[in-house]
């Protein structure tokens, strides 16, 4: 028997299910974004690296929604001041309304990229995106280390082995987004 995924027995995405793609493609969608942001969740506690990878991604001129408790991971860094705090649940919501004005007054998103957050929890929030948002428009990609299928575009599987190769494409992640 093989490892059990999250995706294996988590998940029925329906007629239309996200493509795997590169690190440099996502990259090339979030440059080309207007206004994307960044949702974290407390998975990305689980090593520094996470963190530093969201705050670099920040530093790109992405907003970060830091969900759960993954406020920890930001509270003793020189960009706490950079990060909101924000329930998943209401976040995604908000997503959906076209009227919401953003966490910066600015109005909606139009490209979420969900990093570390439960796997079960951020796939019932990609579905909800993908499903019942009323502006069509909106995109939510994956970065964690398990395929979404409900998510527009996703990573690949890593098993806890391909923990490098994870953290490489994080890395050829970042290095992509041009902003």
């Amino acid at each position: 028997m093989g490892i059990e995924i999250p995706f294996d027995v988590a998940n029925i995405a329906g007629p239309e299910m996200g493509e795997v793609v590169s690190p440099e493609v996502i990259g090339s969608c979030i440059s080309n974004a207007e206004r994307p942001l960044l949702a974290v969740g407390s998975e990305m506690l689980r090593d520094d690296f996470f963190v530093e990878i969201a705050i670099e991604i920040g530093k790109k001129g992405i907003p970060i929604a830091a969900t759960g408790h993954s406020m920890k991971g930001f509270v003793d860094t020189e960009y706490a001041d950079n990060v909101m705090y924000y329930n998943l649940h209401n976040l995604t919501n908000c997503l959906r309304d076209p009227n919401w004005k953003g966490l910066d007054g600015k109005g909606n998103y139009d490209f979420v990229i969900f990093f570390g957050i439960l796997y079960y929890y951020a796939s019932a929030m990609l579905s909800c995106i993908k499903n019942f948002a009323t502006d069509p428009l909106i995109r939510a990609v994956s970065i964690d280390r398990y395929y979404h299928p409900n998510a527009r575009m996703s990573f690949s599987n890593f098993t806890p082995r391909q923990e490098e190769i994870y953290k490489d494409m994080l890395s050829r992640l970042v290095k992509s987004i041009r902003r």
